[in-house]
Protein backbone atom coordinates (compact mmCIF):
# COMPACT_ATOMS: atom_id res chain seq x y z
CA UNK A 1 0.00 0.00 0.00
CA UNK A 2 1.49 3.38 -0.94
CA UNK A 3 2.51 5.64 1.95
CA UNK A 4 2.37 9.45 1.75
CA UNK A 5 5.17 11.66 3.21
CA UNK A 6 3.30 11.90 6.54
CA UNK A 7 3.30 8.11 6.97
CA UNK A 8 -0.38 7.74 6.07
CA UNK A 9 -1.63 5.05 3.73
CA UNK A 10 -2.78 6.49 0.40
CA UNK A 11 -6.02 4.62 -0.19
CA UNK A 12 -7.72 3.96 -3.52
CA UNK A 13 -10.78 2.80 -1.56
CA UNK A 14 -12.43 3.42 1.79
CA UNK A 15 -12.71 0.17 3.73
CA UNK A 16 -15.06 -0.36 6.66
CA UNK A 17 -15.70 -3.29 9.00
CA UNK A 18 -18.95 -3.59 10.94
CA UNK A 19 -18.72 -6.14 13.78
CA UNK A 20 -21.79 -7.23 15.77
CA UNK A 21 -21.17 -9.72 18.59
CA UNK A 22 -23.76 -11.90 20.28
CA UNK A 23 -23.23 -10.77 23.88
CA UNK A 24 -21.53 -7.36 23.72
CA UNK A 25 -23.34 -5.97 20.66
CA UNK A 26 -21.70 -3.64 18.15
CA UNK A 27 -17.95 -3.16 18.39
CA UNK A 28 -17.72 0.60 17.89
CA UNK A 29 -15.04 2.03 15.67
CA UNK A 30 -14.37 5.66 14.82
CA UNK A 31 -15.76 6.00 11.27
CA UNK A 32 -17.94 9.05 10.74
CA UNK A 33 -18.72 8.41 7.07
CA UNK A 34 -22.43 8.42 6.20
CA UNK A 35 -23.73 4.85 6.13
CA UNK A 36 -20.75 3.60 8.17
CA UNK A 37 -20.95 5.65 11.38
CA UNK A 38 -19.14 3.86 14.25
CA UNK A 39 -17.79 1.18 11.90
CA UNK A 40 -14.12 0.24 12.06
CA UNK A 41 -11.91 1.88 9.43
CA UNK A 42 -9.45 -0.53 7.82
CA UNK A 43 -6.20 0.19 6.01
CA UNK A 44 -6.12 -3.24 4.35
CA UNK A 45 -7.39 -6.80 4.42
CA UNK A 46 -6.90 -10.24 2.91
CA UNK A 47 -8.98 -13.36 2.49
CA UNK A 48 -9.04 -16.37 0.22
CA UNK A 49 -10.38 -19.79 -0.66
CA UNK A 50 -8.94 -23.03 -2.01
CA UNK A 51 -10.36 -26.23 -3.46
CA UNK A 52 -8.26 -29.36 -3.37
CA UNK A 53 -7.80 -31.71 -6.28
CA UNK A 54 -7.28 -35.43 -6.38
CA UNK A 55 -3.64 -36.45 -6.88
CA UNK A 56 -2.91 -37.00 -10.57
CA UNK A 57 -6.14 -35.32 -11.65
CA UNK A 58 -7.31 -31.84 -12.50
CA UNK A 59 -10.78 -32.61 -11.14
CA UNK A 60 -11.45 -30.73 -7.92
CA UNK A 61 -12.64 -32.49 -4.80
CA UNK A 62 -15.89 -31.55 -3.09
CA UNK A 63 -14.05 -29.90 -0.20
CA UNK A 64 -13.18 -26.24 -0.25
CA UNK A 65 -11.47 -24.27 2.45
CA UNK A 66 -11.81 -20.62 3.29
CA UNK A 67 -9.05 -18.64 4.88
CA UNK A 68 -10.15 -16.44 7.75
CA UNK A 69 -10.59 -12.73 7.09
CA UNK A 70 -7.50 -10.77 8.13
CA UNK A 71 -8.28 -7.09 8.76
CA UNK A 72 -5.49 -4.52 9.12
CA UNK A 73 -6.39 -1.41 11.10
CA UNK A 74 -4.93 1.33 13.22
CA UNK A 75 -5.41 1.11 16.97
CA UNK A 76 -8.72 2.83 17.76
CA UNK A 77 -11.81 2.64 19.96
CA UNK A 78 -12.64 -0.81 18.53
CA UNK A 79 -9.35 -2.32 19.71
CA UNK A 80 -10.54 -3.19 23.22
CA UNK A 81 -13.93 -4.46 22.00
CA UNK A 82 -12.27 -6.81 19.53
CA UNK A 83 -9.85 -8.03 22.21
CA UNK A 84 -12.80 -8.60 24.55
CA UNK A 85 -14.58 -10.65 21.85
CA UNK A 86 -11.45 -12.78 21.50
CA UNK A 87 -10.90 -13.17 25.27
CA UNK A 88 -14.53 -14.14 26.01
CA UNK A 89 -15.00 -16.20 22.82
CA UNK A 90 -18.04 -14.02 22.04
CA UNK A 91 -19.65 -15.11 18.77
CA UNK A 92 -19.46 -12.56 15.98
CA UNK A 93 -23.03 -12.72 14.66
CA UNK A 94 -22.07 -10.54 11.72
CA UNK A 95 -18.83 -9.09 10.40
CA UNK A 96 -19.43 -6.98 7.31
CA UNK A 97 -16.48 -5.67 5.30
CA UNK A 98 -17.43 -2.92 2.86
CA UNK A 99 -15.36 -1.16 0.21
CA UNK A 100 -16.15 2.03 -1.68
CA UNK A 101 -14.01 4.06 -4.02
CA UNK A 102 -12.26 6.89 -2.19
CA UNK A 103 -13.79 10.24 -3.10
CA UNK A 104 -16.46 10.78 -5.74
CA UNK A 105 -19.72 8.85 -5.67
CA UNK A 106 -20.26 7.04 -2.35
CA UNK A 107 -21.29 3.64 -3.70
CA UNK A 108 -20.36 0.55 -1.70
CA UNK A 109 -19.08 -1.72 -4.46
CA UNK A 110 -17.93 -4.76 -2.45
CA UNK A 111 -19.55 -6.25 0.61
CA UNK A 112 -18.35 -9.43 2.33
CA UNK A 113 -20.62 -10.56 5.16
CA UNK A 114 -19.44 -13.27 7.55
CA UNK A 115 -21.67 -15.08 10.07
CA UNK A 116 -21.10 -17.70 12.74
CA UNK A 117 -17.72 -16.11 13.28
CA UNK A 118 -15.11 -15.61 16.01
CA UNK A 119 -12.16 -13.28 16.51
CA UNK A 120 -9.32 -15.83 16.65
CA UNK A 121 -6.16 -13.70 16.64
CA UNK A 122 -5.10 -10.12 17.28
CA UNK A 123 -1.54 -9.02 16.60
CA UNK A 124 -0.24 -5.48 17.17
CA UNK A 125 2.92 -4.17 15.53
CA UNK A 126 4.50 -0.82 14.78
CA UNK A 127 5.30 -0.23 11.10
CA UNK A 128 8.43 1.43 9.68
CA UNK A 129 6.82 4.86 10.08
CA UNK A 130 6.06 4.36 13.78
CA UNK A 131 2.36 3.75 13.20
CA UNK A 132 0.89 1.04 15.44
CA UNK A 133 -1.21 -1.38 13.38
CA UNK A 134 -3.49 -4.20 14.43
CA UNK A 135 -4.04 -7.40 12.51
CA UNK A 136 -7.42 -8.88 13.46
CA UNK A 137 -8.26 -12.42 12.28
CA UNK A 138 -11.90 -13.51 12.02
CA UNK A 139 -12.81 -17.15 11.28
CA UNK A 140 -16.36 -17.88 10.09
CA UNK A 141 -18.87 -20.54 9.05
CA UNK A 142 -20.95 -18.59 6.50
CA UNK A 143 -19.95 -16.08 3.83
CA UNK A 144 -22.01 -13.85 1.52
CA UNK A 145 -20.36 -11.63 -1.09
CA UNK A 146 -21.98 -8.89 -3.13
CA UNK A 147 -20.18 -6.93 -5.82
CA UNK A 148 -21.84 -3.85 -7.30
CA UNK A 149 -20.68 -3.08 -10.80
CA UNK A 150 -20.29 0.66 -11.37
CA UNK A 151 -20.79 2.80 -14.45
CA UNK A 152 -18.12 5.33 -15.43
CA UNK A 153 -20.28 7.94 -13.66
CA UNK A 154 -20.13 5.89 -10.43
CA UNK A 155 -23.74 4.67 -10.43
CA UNK A 156 -24.71 1.06 -9.73
CA UNK A 157 -24.89 -1.17 -12.81
CA UNK A 158 -26.15 -4.37 -11.19
CA UNK A 159 -25.05 -6.77 -8.48
CA UNK A 160 -23.22 -10.09 -8.55
CA UNK A 161 -23.54 -12.35 -5.49
CA UNK A 162 -22.02 -15.45 -3.93
CA UNK A 163 -23.01 -17.39 -0.78
CA UNK A 164 -21.55 -20.43 0.91
CA UNK A 165 -21.51 -22.19 4.24
CA UNK A 166 -18.46 -23.93 5.64
CA UNK A 167 -19.23 -27.59 6.21
CA UNK A 168 -17.88 -29.35 9.32
CA UNK A 169 -15.20 -31.93 8.59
Amino acid sequence: MPIDPNGNAAAAADIFLHVQTKRAGKVKGEASTQGHVDDIELVGWRWGAQAGSAIGSTASTARRQYQPLVALKRIDSASTGLLSALATNDEVKEAKLTMRKAGGEALDYLRITLAGARVTDIDVEVDAHGVPLEKVVIAFTKVDIEYQRQTSAGASAGAFTFSDEVLPK
